[in-house]
């Protein structure tokens, strides 16, 4: 049974059509394990002012069901997309499209961007 999702924010950047994002916290991508994981990272990560899940966006990425962008306080873009790429999960540092390894989990990615970060 699939669940009704509404969309609380739409963004039109300029160039074709507007897309609908999902509201915070929403992450319907992820299973318990791994929301419970991003939770526990965001009470403990100084310096980021929250996560949004772009999976919804039509990206056309072969492999990838989960994208989560990380914002850190005071920018106004993603400083890091999470991707689950197959059964694994991958960071990509937006500012100089550093490409993580594929990891089995989200807990090992967050500790790479926490890593990257020096926090």
């Amino acid at each position: 049974m699939g669940f009704a999702v509404a969309f609380d924010v739409r963004v039109n950047p300029g160039r074709g059509e507007a897309i609908w994002v999902l509201p915070a916290g929403t992450f319907t991508g992820l299973d318990a394990a791994d929301r419970q994981a991003l939770s526990d990272w965001l009470d403990d990560a100084d310096g980021i002012d929250g996560i949004v899940d772009f999976s919804v966006r039509p990206w056309n990425i072969d492999g990838t069901s989960t994208i989560l962008g990380v914002f850190e306080t005071a920018k106004d873009q993603a400083s890091w997309l999470i991707l689950r790429y197959g059964s694994g999960w991958l960071a990509v540092r937006c500012v100089d499209g550093f490409v993580s390894d594929v990891s089995v989990s989200l807990a090992d990615i967050l500790g790479l961007i926490d890593r990257q970060r020096g926090a």
